[in-house]
C-alpha cells in the first residue's frame, strides 16, 4: 500500500476514492441519459425518481470537484513543509564536509525545486492518475451490469492497453528526466557562486564572465525543458491514436451491431458512446499530466540520493563526560578528508582543563583540520581522543565544544534569535551577560531589552567586524561548554577591536579549555602552550616560554616578528625626526 499510495496513503486514497465516486457518478449520469432517450422515443414522460436521479449524480460529481482541489492543496502544503523539515534534519546530520562534497548548489536545488517536484507529483498526479487507470475498469462494471455484457468483454480489449502505453513512456523517457535534473542542479549552483562573489565580480570585472555562465547553464536547462515538453506532447499523440481512436471506433461500432440486432436499445447504445468517452478522460488527463509525473519521478530519485547520504558520526549519542575537571588528550590521530591523503599523521598532544593553547604554523599545515577533528566535524581515521581515561568520538567533542570560525556567521533576524540559534532555552538575562561578557555592553546601552529585537540584517550587515566576532563569542558562551575551538577569530580586526576581542577571552572562566588556531605571533602573550605544526604534523609543543628557549621553528619565526617590528618602529621614529 505505501508503494501505492506514497507516503501520505490517507490522502491519496482520499483522492482516489473522491475520483472513483464521481467517476460513477458520471457513469450514473451516463446510464440516465440513455433511458431518457428509450422513454422520449416511446413518448413516455420522464418521472420524479429520474429527475432525483440526475441531481443526486450532479450533486455528488459538483461535491467532488469541490473536495478534491482542496484536499490536494492542503496535502501540497503539509507535504512541502515536512519534507523541507526532513531534509534539513539530514544536511545537519551528514555534516558540513559532506555539504561541501555534496555541493550546496545541490543541496538547495533538491530542497527547493525537487521538493515542489516530488510534492506536485504525490499530491497532485498519483491519486488522480491511480484514479485514471481505474476508472476505464469502473466504467466497464458499470457497462456490463447496466447496459450489455459482450460489449463490456469487448471494450475490455483496447483498456488493456493504457497501463502499458503509460508505463513504457516512463521508462523510456527516464534518461530525459535524469538529464533535465541534473542541468537544473548545475544552473543553480551557478546561481548561488554568482550571488556569493557579486563584490568580487564587480571588482574585477567578471560580471559578463559570469553572466555568459549562467546564460549557457540556463540554455541547457531550456534544452532539457523542451525535450521532456516534446515527449510529453508524443504521449498525448500516442494515446489519441492508439487508444482513443481505438476505444471510440469501438464503441461505436458495437452500439450500431448490438441496437441493430436487438440486444440494446437505443437508448442504450447512446449511454454505450457516452461511456467511451467517459472512459477516455482519465487517460487523457494521464497524458496531459506527464510531464509531472516524469519530472516527479526524477525529483524523488534525487531526494532519494540525497537521503541515502549516511550520517556523521556526530549525531550519535554523546558521551557524559567532564572536561572541566579532566582534560582532552589526543593520541596518534590520523585524518584524512577522502580517505585517500592523510591531512593529519600521528598526532598526539594533550590540553589540560582551563589552558590556553594556541595552534599554530604556515598555511596548510594541518592547523585547521586538527581543529575539525577536536570538534567533532572531521573523524579521526586512526587514534583515539579521550579525557584520559574514556574514549570520545565526533558526537561527544560536538556536544563539549563551543566554536567560532574565522568569519561571524549571523543570520538577518533578531539579536535574541541569533543567540537562541546556540541555546534555544536562554533567558533574556543569560543572554544580556553573555553579551556583556563578550564586550558588548556599552553598545547594549541602557535598554538591553530592546537591543534584542533589533534586526541584525543580512549576514549581520547592521554590525562592524568586532561586534559581529564578539556576538560570535557571546553565542559560544552562551553555549556554557567545557571546550573552546576559535580559528583566527581576529584575522580580519584592526588592531584596536582584535585588543578588545583578545580582552574577551581574557576573562573568560578559567575552567573553559581554550584552544586557538592563529597566524600572529603577536597574540602568543596570550596563551600559555603553544603547538607549531608542518604538514600534518606536530613539530613543536610545550609552553611557550620554553619553546622560546628552544631553538626550532617558533623561536626563529619569534625572531624574524621582532626584527620586523623594530625595522617597522625605526622607520616610523625616522620619519617624525625629518
Amino acid at each position: 500500500m505505501r508503494r501505492v499510495f506514497g507516503l501520505f496513503s490517507a490522502s491519496t486514497a482520499l483522492v482516489v476514492v473522491l475520483s472513483l465516486v464521481s467517476a460513477a457518478s458520471a457513469a450514473g449520469l451516463s446510464v440516465l441519459a440513455g433511458r431518457a432517450v428509450d422513454l422520449l422515443a416511446a413518448n413516455a414522460p420522464l418521472d420524479a425518481g429520474w429527475y432525483w436521479g440526475a441531481a443526486g449524480e450532479l450533486a455528488t460529481i459538483a461535491l467532488c470537484a469541490l473536495l478534491i482541489p482542496i484536499i490536494i492543496a492542503r496535502t501540497s502544503g503539509y507535504m512541502t513543509k515536512h519534507q523541507r523539515e526532513r531534509l534539513m534534519h539530514h544536511y545537519l546530520s551528514i555534516g558540513p564536509l559532506a555539504v561541501r562534497r555534496v555541493g550546496e548548489g545541490e543541496l538547495v536545488h533538491t530542497a527547493m525545486d525537487m521538493v515542489d517536484r516530488s510534492v506536485k507529483y504525490r499530491s497532485a498526479f498519483m491519486g488522480p492518475a491511480i484514479a485514471a487507470v481505474a476508472t476505464p475498469l469502473l466504467v466497464l462494471l458499470f457497462i456490463g451490469m447496466v447496459v450489455d455484457p459482450v460489449s463490456a468483454g469487448l471494450l475490455l480489449i483496447p483498456t488493456a492497453l493504457v497501463p502499458v502505453i503509460v508505463i513504457g513512456f516512463q521508462k523510456l523517457f527516464s534518461g530525459s528526466s535524469g538529464a533535465y535534473r541534473r542541468a537544473q542542479g548545475i544552473l543553480t549552483a551557478t546561481f548561488l557562486d554568482a550571488l556569493r562573489s557579486l563584490g568580487m565580480l564587480k571588482l574585477n570585472g567578471g560580471g559578463s564572465w559570469m553572466g555568459q555562465r549562467i546564460a549557457a547553464a540556463s540554455e541547457r536547462v531550456r534544452q532539457q525543458v523542451m525535450k521532456l515538453l516534446a515527449r510529453n506532447q508524443l504521449v498525448l499523440l500516442v494515446i489519441d491514436a492508439s487508444f482513443a481512436v481505438l476505444l471510440l471506433s469501438t464503441a461505436a461500432a458495437l452500439a450500431w451491431w448490438r441496437s441493430n440486432t436487438g440486444a440494446i436499445t437505443t437508448g442504450e447504445a447512446v449511454c454505450l458512446v457516452i461511456l467511451s468517452f467517459l472512459m477516455l478522460a482519465p487517460v487523457n488527463y494521464v497524458g496531459s499530466f506527464f510531464y509531472i509525473g516524469m519530472t516527479g519521478k526524477a525529483a524523488e530519485q534525487k531526494i532519494a540520493e540525497i537521503k541515502s547520504l549516511p550520517f556523521h558520526q556526530s549525531v550519535a549519542n554523546p558521551l557524559d563526560v567532564d572536561l572541566r575537571a579532566r582534560g582532552l588528550v589526543l593520541e596518534n590521530i590520523c585524518a584524512s578528508y577522502d580517505g585517500e591523503h592523510r591531512a593529519l599523521h600521528k598526532i598526539s598532544a594533550t590540553f589540560p582543563a582551563g589552558s590556553r593553547t594556541a595552534i599554530i604554523g604556515a598555511s596548510g599545515s594541518g592547523k585547521t583540520t586538527l581543529l575539525r577533528v577536536l570538534q567533532g566535524q572531521l573523524e579521526a581515521s586512526e587514534g583515539t581522543i579521550s579525557d584520559g581515561r574514556m574514549g570520545m568520538g565526533p558526537a561527544t567533542l560536538k556536544g563539549k565544544s563551543a566554536v567560532v570560525e574565522q568569519n561571524a556567521i549571523l543570520f538577518s533576524l533578531s539579536l535574541r534569535e541569533n543567540l537562541q540559534l546556540a541555546a534555544p532555552k536562554a533567558s533574556d538575562e543569560q543572554m544580556i551577560h553573555a553579551l556583556q561578557q563578550a564586550g558588548l555592553g556599552a553598545w547594549l546601552g541602557d535598554n538591553p531589552g530592546e537591543r534584542l529585537e533589533e534586526k541584525l540584517g543580512e549576514s549581520g550587515a547592521r554590525l562592524s567586524g568586532g561586534q559581529a566576532q564578539r556576538l560570535a563569542i557571546a553565542r559560544a558562551l552562551l553555549v556554557d561548554r567545557p571546550l573552546l575551538l576559535l580559528d583566527e577569530p581576529s584575522s580580519a580586526l584592526d588592531v584596536q577591536t582584535e585588543e578588545e576581542v583578545l580582552k574577551t577571552l581574557r576573562s573568560l572562566d578559567s575552567s573553559v579549555t581554550v584552544i586557538t588556531v592563529t597566524h600572529r605571533l603577536g597574540l602568543l602573550r596570550d596563551y600559555d602552550r603553544v603547538i607549531v605544526m608542518d604538514e600534518g604534523q606536530i613539530i613543536q609543543s610545550g609552553q611557550l616560554a620554553e619553546l622560546l628557549e628552544t631553538p626550532g621553528y617558533l623561536k626563529n619565526a619569534m625572531a624574524d616578528f621582532q626584527t620586523r617590528a623594530h625595522q617597522l618602529s625605526g622607520t616610523a621614529t625616522a620619519g617624525e625626526q625629518q
